[in-house]
Formats: structure tokens, sequence, C-alpha cells
């Protein structure tokens, strides 16, 4: 069991880097090709426009079929075929269907979570995404080092390049990895009419509610516009990939805690105002921020906000729900806070064009403050058991 689940950790973290080697680059990249500030949004919220059409019923097939390792494989196929096309044919056109496939891949984190969490016992499934959102951390921040370096090196274009070789590598490995299989009277896979009965859980969608909150603030600046606000600031390629370091790292040494001992010692309904207020500053203080340290510094105060709220939710959402089930669930889950990370960069694009970059960041930030009382209602009321 510790050999299969160390095999799927490495292919875990090989997806997450291959999706992100050059994701800092992606709103410098489509300006430099002459894309106006609403084409720059539009391009940076099709990654989860695609998720938000394909994750729920996505959920819904694997558990109808009872498969989690075909939808893992295919999602590393996507994730390198995001970073070739734009390697081999750059233009604001192939930078828009990059991103578009890259969603595409990213719908597998479906089944990349049901199958990490089938090695764990069902009483720690926030344990189990923990693990798994501090894996997504760290093949993220290994992949925008490396993504600087090589852009920093190479030459833009070659941190796609980067980003495709990685999930070549992904796929190869994967196809040694093996479904966790179910216990006997987890056999019977459910009819669609009883996985669409999951959305009425109470707990999943006020999870998924949430989530779209903290996705739209993290998609519209750390994963979105911060790399632009970078670029005005004068960064290099490399500072833009250690930028989108610094958005990354918290999630690695934040996520297990955020999703065990920061609930358990200050309740769930404080660690997620803690998430969403420190999410809210962090894009705030960007309009206030007038050189790359205080951008730097204010980057990591956003993430762990972002960290802490990510973790939190993804262990929430499917902690009461049936093991033959959960895909579906957690298919609808990230399908809905796709929502967050395709308005999220829409939202600014549309803001910044009208209103300037700056004044776009603080309209951002205050969905934070949305956030923090949405997550105290939902304790108090009973939507999410404590």
């Amino acid at each position: 069991m510790k050999n299969r689940l160390g095999l799927f950790y490495v292919v875990t973290t090989f997806f997450w880097f291959s999706l992100y080697a050059y994701v800092p680059y992606v709103t410098p990249f489509a300006d430099e090709m002459g894309a106006d500030l609403r084409l720059v949004g539009l391009i940076a919220g099709a990654y989860g426009f695609t998720q938000m059409a394909l994750r729920f019923p996505l959920g819904i097939f694997s558990d109808r079929i009872g498969k989690r390792k075909i939808f893992v494989l295919l999602g590393m196929a996507f994730a390198a075929a995001s970073g070739f096309i734009v390697f081999f044919f750059p233009s604001p056109h192939t930078l828009l269907i990059s991103r578009a496939l890259g969603g595409v891949a990213a719908s597998a984190w479906v089944t990349f979570t049901i199958l990490g969490t089938s090695y764990f016992p069902q009483n720690e499934t926030t344990k189990a995404m923990g693990h798994m959102s501090a894996l997504s951390g760290l093949g993220r921040m290994s992949a925008l080092l490396a993504g600087g370096l090589i852009a920093q090196w190479l030459g833009l274009q070659h941190a796609f390049l980067l980003g495709g070789i990685g999930g070549l590598i992904g796929l190869v490995l994967g196809l040694g990895t093996k479904e966790n299989v179910p216990h006997v009277n987890e056999k019977v896979h459910p009819n669609i009419t009883e996985l669409l009965g999951v959305v009425k859980n109470r707990q999943l969608l006020c999870c998924s509610i949430l989530s779209i909150l903290i996705m739209f603030i993290s998609f519209a600046t750390a994963f979105g516009f911060t790399p632009l606000a970078a670029q005005q600031l004068g960064a290099s390629q490399f500072q833009l990939g250690l930028l989108g370091v610094f958005a990354t790292l918290p999630a690695i040494f934040i996520s297990p805690i955020a999703s065990t001992t920061m609930p358990q010692k200050l309740g769930i309904s404080t660690t997620l105002v803690i998430g969403f207020i420190f999410a809210g500053i962090g894009s705030i203080a960007i309009a206030f921020s007038h050189n790359l340290t205080s951008l730097f510094i204010v980057q990591i105060v956003g993430a762990i906000g972002a960290a802490i709220g990510n973790a939190l939710l993804l262990g929430l959402c499917i902690r009461d729900i049936p093991p033959q089930r959960r895909a579906t669930a957690m298919g609808f889950f990230q399908a809905v806070y796709g929502l967050g990370m395709f308005l999220g960069p829409f939202a600014m694009g549309w803001v910044s064009h009208g209103f300037g970059l700056m004044t776009a960041f603080v309209v951002i930030g205050l969905v934070g403050a949305l956030g923090a009382i949405g997550s105290v209602l939902s304790v108090r009321q009973g939507w999410i058991n404590h």
C-alpha cells in the first residue's frame, strides 16, 4: 500500500508541475502579443471555464463505472498537450486554446483526489485532502521555480515546453498506478439518479459556494493579473516565476495544518475566516505595493489565506459522502468553484479595462470579506457541521 501511495504522490506532483510551469507567463505573454485586458482576462479564465463544464459530469461518469485511473492518465495527456501547443504554435489564439486544454486536464483533479482518499480510512478524509493539497503546492512550486529559470535562460516559450515534458513524464509514471479495489459492499455502482442526489447535501453545497469566492480571488490575482503588476514594476522572467513560487509555497506547509490542527484548535468557522481575510488583504495590498519586495510579501499573505480555505473546504465537502459517490460530489464541488476560476480573471479584466489595474485589485479583495461573513453564517446555521 505504501509503495502504491508513494507512486501516486509522485504522479500527482508531476500533474501540477505540468500545469503550472508556465502560469506566471500566460498574461504577460498575451499582453506582449497585443491582446487587450479583456482578452487577457478571457485567456486566464478559460482554464476555469472548461473545468466548470467538465468536472461534474466527469465525477458522475467515474462513479458510474467505478474507475479513477483512466481519468488520471487522460488528465496527464491533456496537461502535456496544453504546454506543447503554445511552444510550437505561439499566438493569443493558441494561448486561449492551451488554457482551455489545461482546464480539461485539471478536471481530472476530481479523480486524483478520490483515488488519493481511497488509500486512507473514511474517517481520515480531511487528512488525505491535506496531503493532496500539499502535493499540489509542491508540484506547483517546483514548476514555477524551474519554469522561471528556464524562461530566464532560454526564453519564455520554453516554460511551456517544460510543462509539456512534465506532463509526459507524469503520464508514463501514471501507467504504474493502481486502482484501490473497493470493499465488497462498495462494488454496486449507484445509478445516475442516486449520484445526482449528492448535490442535495447541504455541506457540499455550502463548501462549494465558499470555494467560488476563494478561487475568484486567487485566479484574479496570483494566477491571473498579479504577474502583470510585477511586470509593470520591472520584474524579470525569473522573478515572475519566483512570484509564482511565493503564491504556492505556503500550501505545502499550511494545507496539512489547515485541514487538521487549525479547525481542531480554532474551529471551522474561525479557520475559514482567517483564510478569507488573508486572501482579501493579499489582493487589496497589491494596489499599494510600489516595489517588488512588497509585492512578494503581499503574495505570501494572500497565498496563506487561499491555502487555508482550499485545504479545509476540500476535505469538508466530501466528509459525509459515501466513498462510492465521492467522485460525483467532488466533481460537483470542483465544477462549482471552477465558476470562481473563470469569473475572477474575467471580472478582473473588465474592471481593469474600465477603472485601472490597481482599482481592480481592491475590488477583488473585498470578496474576501464576503467569504468571511459567509463562513460564519454557514457554521452558525449548521450548514457546515463542526
